[in-house]
């Protein structure tokens, strides 16, 4: 499933316990869920926390498939410090395609976000 054809059912997650939830009913589900975090998420949780949390969540459900999209607002610094941290989808307003090449090199991918 593409990211964009997941985004449809995006989740809002602010912390581990939601995520933890969203990641449970995923499962019970059988879903493959496309949690999104708030908007300018990268300004104010930091990119450490929101790598960790991306990490965590692969640890405790292997066998979940989703995706965590990390909205960086319209802060170039942000993304490329999530990007560092090893956040794989970003999302920025407006989309930068110098950002988004960055993200592509990376790995990662820059994406619009999910309404």
């Amino acid at each position: 499933m593409s990211i964009v054809a997941a985004m449809v059912n995006a989740i809002l997650v602010r912390d581990w316990r939601e995520t933890e939830a969203a990641l449970l009913k995923a499962r019970a589900d059988g879903t493959t869920p496309t949690l999104v975090t708030p908007e300018d998420a990268a300004s104010f949780y930091g990119a450490g926390y929101l790598a960790a949390l991306h990490e965590r969540a692969h640890k405790e459900f292997p066998d979940v498939a989703f995706t965590l999209v990390v909205d960086c607002g319209d802060a170039p610094g942000y993304a490329l410090a999530c990007l560092r941290a090893g956040v794989k989808c970003i999302s920025m307003n407006p989309l930068n395609d110098k950002i988004a090449d960055i993200a592509r090199q990376m790995g990662a991918e820059l994406v619009r976000r999910p309404t």
